[in-house]
């Protein structure tokens, strides 16, 4: 069984993954950590090197990969995965989607606080941050939407989600 969770970037789709993995005894994959294991670049170099249609595209084919290991996993998806080649479709087909909705003024903050590089949020004031996160989960809702779960996270820390969410996929006789 695959679990994939998705959501806005900064939403805890990792540190949420990896305790979710832990409470279900899956094992763990963070996609962009695979990505730039395979290509031996940061998803930085291959956004500034290579650009975003190029980085979607090895995205894609990294979905498809993990999807055939046969063990049990949570795969924490970029930010954008489920948005691009119908992988939402794909994820939905293949496992248990959950989207990990959170406030913009949770991203904000989150992603100001933020030690990651991220590509899309380059030289972006906190309002303009705001005005983007804004404008990009209007774009990626009907996308996010499609998950099979939806789970509000801003007011829960990530054990707390993980236990949620490993008791929703038992409760739904999802796995």
């Amino acid at each position: 069984m695959k679990i994939f969770l998705i959501g806005f970037m900064a939403s805890g789709k990792t540190t949420i993954g990896r305790e979710l993995a832990s409470a279900l005894q899956y094992k763990f994959i963070d996609l962009d950590d695979f990505i730039e294991s395979r290509h031996n670049q940061t998803i930085k170099q291959l956004f500034e090197f290579k650009g975003e249609d190029y980085f979607r595209k090895v995205e894609n084919e990294a979905l498809k990969e993990v999807c055939d290991y046969k063990d049990d996993y949570v795969i924490s998806a970029g930010g954008g995965t489920s948005c691009f080649y119908n992988n939402i479709d794909f994820m939905n087909k293949n496992g248990i989607t959950v989207y990990l909705r959170m406030e913009v003024a949770t991203l904000v903050s989150r992603l100001i606080e933020s030690k990651i590089d991220r590509p899309l949020l380059w030289g972006k004031t906190g309002d303009e941050l705001a005005n983007y996160i804004l404008r990009v989960l209007d774009e990626r809702k009907k996308f996010y939407n499609k998950a099979q779960l939806v789970v509000d996270g801003d007011n829960l820390n990530p054990a707390e989600l993980a236990q949620l969410i490993s008791a929703i996929v038992k409760e739904e006789k999802l796995l």
